[in-house]
């Protein structure tokens, strides 16, 4: 079993170090449950477990802010750090995803293990070791997905996101200071004051 990946990944000076794997052993070793969570980057697998308390943060306020809109009695759900099963692709683990698909959270017809099989939205927030890995190879991934609908890049060190519509044939839009992202798939309203609150 491979184990003992450290990547340092809050830490912009380190780089990452991780273990050369196929993409079949990968798959294998996340049908584990455990409590680490591993990300596939070009033949490597990397342990992607820990952040930095921004990042946190940020990552908590928008899973706080979608949840608040989204409520809890309806079909669609916001999880945070879970496996996303694309087709003919390696799993990806999204900071912050929302699915609004009862079967990826119904215990008889979601997937064992537990993956998220319809993203509407997902959600990265960058770090210094993995900013390229979120832009192009996880990107290009999230693409193959065909319930995704917005991909969302957001800074940690000041107030400044990306979002990429399939709509649009993701074309980057970026929002910066105390704007405001409107998501019409689900009528949501994330401004940028409260996805930094407490951080910036």
């Amino acid at each position: 079993m491979v184990v003992a990946i450290n990547p340092q990944h809050e830490n912009g000076s380190s780089s990452l170090h991780g273990i050369p794997v196929t993409e079949e052993g990968f798959e294998q070793l996340i049908s584990l449950e455990g409590p680490y969570r591993y990300e596939f980057i070009a033949g490597v697998m990397y342990d992607m477990t820990g952040s930095s308390p921004e990042h946190a943060d940020i990552s908590s306020n928008l899973e706080y802010l979608l949840k608040e809109q989204l409520g809890r009695s309806g079909p669609c759900r916001v999880y945070r750090e879970q496996y996303v099963f694309i087709p003919g692709q390696p799993s990806v683990v999204p900071d912050v995803v929302v699915t609004c698909d009862v079967g990826d959270r119904d215990k008889e017809k979601r997937m064992r293990p537990f993956k998220i099989r319809s993203p509407l939205i997902a959600i990265e927030v960058l770090s210094p070791s993995t900013e390229a890995y979120d832009r192009v190879e996880k990107f290009a991934r999230y693409q193959h997905s065909p319930t995704l609908e917005v991909y969302i890049l957001v800074s940690q060190d000041e107030k400044h996101v990306e979002m990429y519509r399939r709509a649009t044939g993701w074309v980057q839009e970026r929002f910066q200071e105390d704007q405001m992202i409107e998501l019409d798939q689900l009528d949501l309203e994330l401004p940028l004051s409260s996805i930094y609150e407490g951080v910036l």
